[in-house]
């Protein structure tokens, strides 16, 4: 980590290479041209009288994560606007309906001075608020000069990440002390946070679990329910290296006892597809390429964005992925969400509070190696209707919304 005004110098002077930068993001389809002056701090939309309450949310997961909060703010009188905003297209695509006309979506402008001195002048918010670990040097020292209060919620930070900002005690100090208060996913990262220099942490939990995913309907989740009504479904979700192998594996074994098995594999980066070139044996149809699943297909790969959760839908028994590789898993909320039981493997650091909060609600059962994961898939299969007997949704339910409410008492005190 950089010292501040070493950081400072260097964001000041890379200002003229932003433009090719930009350029470049551009053309690669990463921008959105007709937006690209909000990168420079500078907004189209009127700023409202009275009080303006800014979010920042990194990308899709982060953004998500806050609706509940912003839905409940929203519906607040005395906050006249809502800022959000974000770095990344993806982000804005998706919250484009899902946000109110009270809530604005802006592209973040880069942590160069002069573009978050334009930003600031512009919306001169009430509050800051930062989701997760996002942490702007510039940003929050201008807002520490003009004594906005910053915030950070669902904050989360690693034993790693705590021992990199440690290495520069005093800067690191100098910049944390410059956040007014933050909410933290759990116990670890509030005392982390709270040994780098932010004096009032606490530990409200996890944002992502009030984050209930919109209710499915849709045709192509009707003609795949359709088409594997008479099939046993088991989903391997959010692959990694080495993963796809190890179910390409057990999905060769289980069909031979199995009973109209079919396995659906949904890698974490669909460009990964030549881990199938070898599927012997398993009438693989790929659905990027339209193919049709028939009663030779016994594995499925889904290779597109944003259907995970129609896939999670119509499984039997979900494996989430990452976790069987030291890769430290992927979030499990949304499958939890649509009622499904959680085999995994042991590598879940990136989300161990969440695996615990669902370990004790029973949405969840961890895996050592192949082989005892395709025992519980054989298991599992053989009575498929006893799979989530035992899962609770208003419990979830419950644990997010109580997270909501200390967040919002938080907001509330510093707005």
């Amino acid at each position: 980590m950089l010292p501040y005004y070493s950081y400072r110098l260097i964001t000041t002077l890379i200002r003229p290479f932003i433009d090719f930068y930009i350029l470049i993001r551009i053309l690669k389809g990463k921008e959105d041209r007709l937006r690209v002056t909000e990168r420079y701090g500078t907004s189209d939309i009127k700023r409202k009288d009275g009080k303006v309450i800014w979010f920042h949310a990194a990308s899709i997961g982060e953004s998500l994560s806050i609706l509940p909060l912003l839905k409940k703010l929203n519906s607040d009188k005395s906050i006249d606007q809502i800022i959000l905003t974000t770095g990344t297209l993806t982000s804005a695509n998706i919250l484009k309906d899902k946000l109110s006309k009270k809530i604005i979506h802006q592209f973040i402008p880069f942590d160069v001075p002069s573009y978050i001195h334009k930003f600031l002048n512009h919306w001169n918010p009430s509050l800051a608020v930062f989701v997760e670990s996002e942490i702007w040097p510039n940003f929050l020292t201008e807002l520490k000069k003009r004594n906005v209060c910053s915030l950070i919620v669902n904050g989360r930070m690693t034993i790693k990440s705590f021992k990199r900002w440690s290495m520069l005690s005093g800067s690191s100090k100098n910049l944390f002390s410059k956040i007014t208060a933050c909410c933290t996913q759990n116990s670890d990262s509030a005392f982390f946070y709270e040994k780098l220099g932010i004096k009032n942490t606490i530990n409200t939990g996890n944002l992502k679990f009030a984050y209930k995913p919109d209710e499915i309907i849709s045709d192509e989740l009707k003609k795949l329910r359709s088409l594997t009504k008479k099939r046993k479904i088991f989903l391997a979700a959010s692959t990694h290296p080495g993963e796809e192998e190890i179910i390409k594996n057990i999905t060769l074994n289980l069909k031979k006892t199995v009973k109209d098995l079919l396995t659906i594999i949904v890698p974490r980066h669909v460009t990964r597809k030549s881990f199938f070139s070898s599927s012997k044996g398993l009438g693989l149809s790929i659905r990027s390429k339209k193919e049709k699943i028939n009663d030779r297909t016994y594995l499925y790969l889904a290779d597109t964005i944003g259907e995970l959760n129609i896939f999670y839908s119509l499984a039997n028994i979900v494996f989430i992925g990452g976790s069987l590789v030291p890769h430290g898993g992927q979030n499990p909320i949304e499958a939890a969400y649509l009622g499904k039981k959680i085999y995994h493997g042991k590598n879940i650091q990136n989300f161990i509070d969440v695996y615990d909060v669902l370990n004790q609600l029973k949405f969840t059962q961890q895996v050592e190696n192949e082989r005892q994961l395709e025992h519980y898939v054989k298991e599992a299969l053989a009575n498929p209707k006893s799979i989530n007997k035992d899962i609770n949704i208003n419990r979830l339910k419950k644990e997010g919304d109580d997270t909501v409410s200390k967040v919002l008492e938080v907001i509330y005190q510093y707005l």
